[in-house]
């Protein structure tokens, strides 16, 4: 639990996908706790750390109260696709809760 203000540095890994590591595609999270309050955040607003992990800060004060979320989306190389681009969507609960 953390109180609503904290500045969180969360990590965003994702495990390779068809060969693609985070490095070799573009990526946006939206983190949220009520879908109305969204921190919307691309790739080149992170921190990269490696091939596989960037790192996100998210503002607590902009969100409000209760279970933290983020939905990872990336649009992955891929030659079947009609504009070249798969997008794969995942929501994931962070573990945080942000109270006052």
């Amino acid at each position: 639990m953390s109180s609503i203000g904290t500045e969180f540095k969360i990590n965003i890994h994702v495990e390779p996908i068809g060969g693609y590591h985070m490095d070799d595609y573009d990526f946006s999270c939206r983190f949220y706790v009520y879908s109305n309050r969204v921190i919307r955040l691309e790739k080149k607003d992170m921190i990269r750390i490696d091939a596989d992990n960037y790192v996100a800060c998210v503002d607590s004060q902009k969100l409000g109260t209760g279970q933290l979320y983020c939905e990872v989306t990336a649009n992955i190389p891929d030659c079947d696709s009609p504009d070249g681009l798969r997008q794969e969507v995942e929501k994931v609960r962070t573990g945080i809760e942000i109270r006052r």
